[in-house]
């Protein structure tokens, strides 16, 4: 029994010691020290490991041996003292050989690196790292202690734990006072195996963030005419040293704040960058501490410049008007606005004064000729603070009334447009002209154009009315003169122009008649008649009557048969030079009429002989849709033509037609427009 108890337990320690052999070391912690290198820490429950190889990697994928241990008997810690673990994280692995060929891995275990990311937004450093392993190591505590140093160059560092945490990261908040301070962090976690792992040292420059109070804006006004000013109460707080000036503008399409300086130890600024008679910004400004964010924008009590609109001076009324922005945001209580004046450059004067909320201004009966300089000012905070503009300038004008309008003359144009000429009194600086016409053939007038003092710049004016139609009937003109004030001062005399109409009454006669002209302030000399043939313009009328007369018959039987269009115009004389200095002709409308042409048919033709060609006779065709025709006896059709110069020469189909008696038809259109059609027989002779 006894030799049974030992054998058990002889076998109970040969399995415990065959377990071992696929212990693993555990790896307890990583120690980065200052200068970047690492010391490793493990233990092993098994003293039949014959030796330890540990491992390193910066990247987890290529290996290499850090150095090996070879004995239990050996403190079971390495130093890997050319590591880096500084400026990257090392990745270690520890494998436990075992007597037989056996290795045993610890698994990969990673150096504690810190990141540290200043946020300035907020005032704080942000911290960073990564676990040893997860889970942590065995025997390792769950929290991680942040110790923080100040860095200051020859003095060691002095390190203090500043908090603990169960995560892998951390803010810590800048404390007041620090400005531009270096302070550095490192992270430990304890292991009850008497070790600790730690982290790489980081660090960085770090200044509070708390913001000082704001200044107080409390005026913004112009200077010089051409420059603005800013003035302030600076900001409280204790460490500011200046202040930041803002100014809102456009840039590139979109509005934002600028920076355009900063002063020191001043509470009042001159920007000369642009001009405010023109245009006006916002201002805002912020307190600059010795360390540390500026103080939040005043953009909720930004202030502008008076923008001072131009003036505009009311003849009539004899009023400058004054307009101008409003100030915003000005230290309560804003009272009023005061009105200054200069007259002819004297001293400015206090002439008046309107509530804050207006921001207009009448000076009624102003001088006329006379030179007004104005500026407006603000006057808030019980005559404190004041915020003036710009100085804006005018010169009053003098009104001079319009004392004549004439029409001298209104002559139909050859397409048929109303020229009107027109003496105007060029001496008033703002004045109108309303042109009245009738429609064609009399009837009531009505506006027809509004012309302005810019519009006129020379006497005698031509004015062209292309909305006539003189070849429609005869028109009336006449012209009111509204003066500056919107009073009618004058009205002109009526001119009727000359509308021609015709008629062929005979072979030989054409009758013309045409309404008598009105309007000449000379009366009117005689009625003088033009003719034209083809496109001859004639130097001299063929005839005239006398003023009282408006009709004209014309023997044309002695003009030409290759003449079939005759045209004609009327042209009435001005007798006398008029007290205006003019002695004008006014031209009808242009009207044409036609001779109607006969045509003349041979009875007889023969192709071979003297008349060898068969055609109408006629001279001068001024018609159109010209058709001749020839037909033979059967009805057949064997010649046809649309050229008024082109005849049958007998032939068909390029053969020589048989004697006998053929039929022609000849269509067209006359010169009016009349459908004609002649038709006969003609005798073909061999």
């Amino acid at each position: 029994m006894k030799q049974i108890l030992i054998y058990i337990v002889i076998l109970l320690v040969n399995h415990e010691a065959f377990s071992k052999v696929n212990d693993a070391p555990v790896v307890t912690c990583l120690e980065v020290h200052e200068a970047g290198d690492v010391t490793i820490y493990w233990q092993s429950l098994d003293i039949t490991v014959s030796e330890f190889k540990i491992y390193y990697s910066i990247d987890n994928n290529n290996w290499d041996l850090v150095g090996t241990v070879d004995s239990q008997n050996q403190s079971l810690q390495l130093n890997h003292s050319t590591a880096r673990a500084d400026t990257i994280m090392y990745y270690y692995e520890i494998i436990a050989s075992y007597t037989g060929g056996i290795e045993v891995s610890s698994g990969i275990f990673k150096t504690i690196f810190l990141e540290v990311v200043p946020n300035i937004i907020f005032g704080r450093a942000e911290l960073y790292w990564n676990e040893v392993r997860a889970p942590l190591p065995e025997g390792s505590s769950t929290y991680y202690k942040i110790y923080k140093s100040n860095y200051e160059v020859g003095i060691p560092a002095t390190w203090e734990i500043i908090d603990s945490t169960e995560q892998t990261s951390y803010n810590y908040i800048i404390e007041d006072g620090v400005c531009g301070d270096s302070i550095n962090f490192k992270i430990e976690i304890d292991n009850s195996f008497g070790c600790h792992s730690s982290s790489n040292i980081a660090g960085d420059l770090f200044t509070e963030n708390n913001q000082p109070e704001k200044p107080i804006l409390d005026s913004v006004s112009t200077i010089n005419n051409d420059e603005v000013i800013i003035g302030w109460a600076p900001s409280i707080s204790p460490d500011v040293i200046g202040t930041i000036i803002y100014r809102w503008e456009k840039i590139q399409g979109i509005n934002k704040w600028i920076n355009i300086d900063t002063v020191y130890n001043d509470s009042s600024y001159i920007d000369t960058h642009y001009n405010p008679c023109d245009t006006n910004y916002l201002y805002s400004i912020a307190a600059l501490p010795i360390c540390g964010l500026p103080s939040p924008k005043t953009e909720e009590t930004a202030q502008r410049p008076i923008l001072f609109h131009n003036i505009v001076y009311n003849l009539c009324s004899k009023t400058n008007s004054l307009t101008w922005e409003p100030y915003i945001n000005a230290l309560a209580p804003f009272s009023k606005y005061e009105i200054w004046s200069s007259k002819n450059s004297a001293s400015f004067t206090l002439i008046d004064e309107v509530s804050s909320n207006d921001n207009y201004y009448n000076h009624t009966e102003v001088d006329n000729a006379t030179d007004y300089s104005y500026f407006i000012r603000a006057v808030f905070n019980d005559l404190d603070f004041t915020s003036t503009s710009c100085v804006k300038s005018i010169r009053t004008g003098t009104f001079i009334k319009p004392e004549s309008i004439y029409i001298a003359n209104a002559n139909v144009l050859t397409d048929n447009f109303i020229e009107l000429t027109v003496d105007v009194d060029l001496r008033p600086e703002t004045c109108t002209w309303e042109i009245y016409r009738s429609d064609a053939n009399g009837g009531p007038e009505s506006l027809l154009s509004s012309l302005s003092r810019s519009d006129i710049t020379i006497s005698p004016y031509s004015f062209i009315d292309e909305t006539a139609d003189g070849s429609t009937g005869y028109y009336t003109y006449s012209i009111i003169v509204i003066d500056s004030c919107g009073t009618i001062d004058l009205q002109s005399n009526t001119m009727k122009t000359i509308f021609l109409q015709g008629e062929k009454i005979s072979n030989i006669e054409n009758f013309l008649s045409w309404n008598l002209f009105e309007g000449f302030e000379g009366d009117i000399d005689k009625y003088y008649i033009y003719r034209m043939l083809g496109d001859v313009i004639p130097s001299t009328p063929i005839g005239s009557v006398d003023f009282q007369t408006n009709e004209y018959t014309d023997d044309i039987s002695t003009i030409p048969a290759s003449e079939s269009k005759i045209t004609y115009w009327v042209q009435a004389s001005e007798k006398n030079i008029n007290t205006y200095g003019y002695q004008e002709k006014s031209n009808s409308n242009i009207i044409s009429l036609f001779k109607e042409i006969n045509f003349y048919f041979p009875n007889a033709f023969r192709p071979n002989g003297t008349n060898s060609i068969f055609k109408p006779v006629a001279v001068g065709f001024g018609g159109s849709n010209y058709l001749f025709q020839i037909y033979n006896r059967w009805g057949q059709l064997i010649f046809e033509s649309t050229e008024y110069d082109e005849g049958w020469d007998g032939n068909y189909k390029g053969n020589p037609s048989p004697q006998g008696t053929y039929v022609y038809r000849l269509a067209y259109k006359n010169v009016y427009g009349a459908d004609k059609q002649q038709k006969g027989t003609v005798t073909l002779i061999d």
